[in-house]
């Protein structure tokens, strides 16, 4: 593990705040060759929102995602039999027809699409296959043996950040990414360059987790799992989410909580690491391989995921948000 990694202070990135209060102080529990260091939590004394201060510095990425990153393989996971078994099937027939609901915001039956974070291409090659659309596939993420992959999928895929790729404006239909931007140093920039590369129309759909819930709220202390130091910088909610909107020139035109069992899982992982019993906490809730067909994930996930349904039916929301942005088919004056 790497010590006294490079940091920088940062502020409110949706208003500019400056002044902030702590909300807790947590450190890595997931990976063993990552950072040891601790990372503070602050939430904006002005418009309430949550996220790192200070946070890692960009240059240290591949210090706190490291090769055996879970994103970059998930695909390499499933072997042919594996993709043959119920868990499998019954899993990624949800996600096509989650990927056909939330295509249906675009307009018209041709979409060129683009992934943030595409890692593999999975998502990429399920989006693929939706029956609703044909998609030109893009993608971009930072690790280059991921993207290699991706492209000998048979993917349109860039190696690099986000904010730096030189990508076309105006060109895409459809911008995905799935818990991407609690990663990046700037959300708001970010933003702003996917309303850019968006045709007027296009839709900007992207899953970050809420902090919000319940479960974020019970586990603040130090253990909600969607902290995931010291990778995620930024903690939207609801409103928070409203005000990105606002200040990038987007419309608001959806947003959904659906349940996510790998936040449960990183929570009670974050919860045994701090115990008596911190030796069996992979065993009990692996962090990196909690998507590998087996029947204890299985068993697992199913369980998590039913936490998530009583929160919402409870609660009308859970820790992972999806949210969809609409760019203006014509410029907004005022």
């Amino acid at each position: 593990m790497k010590s006294n990694i490079a940091k920088v202070e940062t502020s409110c990135n949706n208003c500019g705040c400056a002044q902030s209060t702590l909300i807790t102080v947590g450190k890595e529990h997931e990976y063993t060759n990552t950072t040891d260091d601790e990372f503070k939590v602050v939430r904006c004394s002005d418009c309430g929102l949550v996220y790192l201060n200070p946070r890692p510095d960009v240059s240290e990425l591949a210090t706190i995602y490291p090769p055996n990153y879970y994103a970059y393989a998930i695909e390499g996971n499933y072997d042919d039999s594996q993709r043959q078994n119920l868990y499998y099937k019954a899993r990624y027939a949800m996600i096509l027809s989650g990927l056909e609901r939330v295509l249906s915001f675009t307009k018209g039956d041709k979409i060129r699409l683009l992934d943030i974070g595409c890692a593999d291409g999975h998502i990429l090659n399920w989006f693929r296959k939706v029956r609703t659309h044909t998609v030109e596939t893009h993608g971009l993420d930072l690790n280059q043996h991921a993207v290699e992959k991706a492209r000998q999928a048979g993917h349109t895929a860039y190696a690099g950040r986000f904010e730096d790729v030189d990508l076309p404006e105006s060109y895409f239909d459809f911008v995905w990414a799935s818990h991407v931007i609690e990663h990046v140093a700037d959300p708001k920039a970010f933003t702003e360059k996917v309303f850019r590369i968006l045709k007027p129309g296009g839709i900007f759909w992207f899953w970050t987790p809420n902090i919000g819930s319940l479960d974020a709220k019970i586990f603040r202390s130090k253990h909600w799992g969607a902290y995931h130091f010291p990778r995620h910088w930024v903690f939207y909610d609801a409103k928070s989410i409203a005000k990105l909107a606002q200040i990038t020139g987007f419309e608001l035109v959806h947003t959904e909580y659906q349940p996510n069992a790998i936040f449960w899982v990183w929570t009670f992982h974050s919860l045994l690491k701090a115990g008596p019993l911190s030796k069996i906490a992979d065993t009990a809730f692996p962090p990196v391989d909690w998507a590998r067909t087996n029947i204890s994930n299985l068993l697992r996930n199913t369980t998590f995921v039913a936490f998530d349904i009583i929160l919402k039916m409870t609660t009308g929301q859970t820790s992972n948000m999806g949210v969809a942005f609409h760019k203006p088919d014509k410029p907004i004056h005022g």
